[in-house]
């Protein structure tokens, strides 16, 4: 019989799914979707001591209010910066390296934590202004999250990374158009 916590994940992971796709359409009843995924997920985090990403997703329900008042206020229209690519690849040796030397204690997985904490932030704030790039942060976002979700055996939260992976290539495509 499934546990609570399997259930809860289950759960998380549905909604996340829901948000992300109606995210992807411009539709803001995304983020209400997303702000409840994101409240489960970081109990789930905190319960495994993935204390990053705990603080991605409690940063993720605040930005998800923030998000839905936004989108509901006015619309706004898709805004691309191109030269944003360069820099947020550029800025992901730089992160890693300088998370080596400011806590050389951590191990890969709470490096890589570090790293989706940063760029999870940022690419919240480029969705909820509606600029393009975002998917590429998310992209990024949800590799290292699938990743630090298996090697912590959250199996449920690395498939939805791999499931959100896939949808933001969706939402690129979508907020192109």
């Amino acid at each position: 019989m499934p546990t609570i916590l399997f259930l809860l994940e289950l759960l998380a992971s549905l909604l996340g799914v829901v948000y992300i796709i109606l995210i992807a359409q411009k539709n803001a009843f995304g983020w209400l979707a997303g702000i409840i995924s994101c409240a489960i997920f970081a109990v789930l985090c905190m319960e495994s001591d993935l204390m990053s990403q705990g603080i991605i997703q409690l940063v993720n329900v605040v930005m998800g209010v923030w998000g839905w008042m936004q989108w509901h206020k006015q619309v706004i229209p898709v805004k691309s910066f191109p030269k944003l690519r360069f820099i947020f690849w550029a800025a992901l040796p730089v992160c890693y390296v300088g998370s080596m030397v400011c806590f050389p204690w951590l191990d890969w997985s709470a490096r890589l934590d570090q790293i989706a904490l940063i760029y999870s932030i940022v690419a919240t704030l480029l969705t909820v202004r509606m600029i393009q790039q975002n998917w590429l942060l998310w992209l990024i976002v949800n590799g290292i999250t699938a990743i630090t979700a298996f090697s912590n055996e959250l199996y449920f939260y690395a498939g939805l990374s791999v499931v959100y992976f896939g949808v933001s290539l969706y939402g690129m495509y979508q907020w192109r158009k």
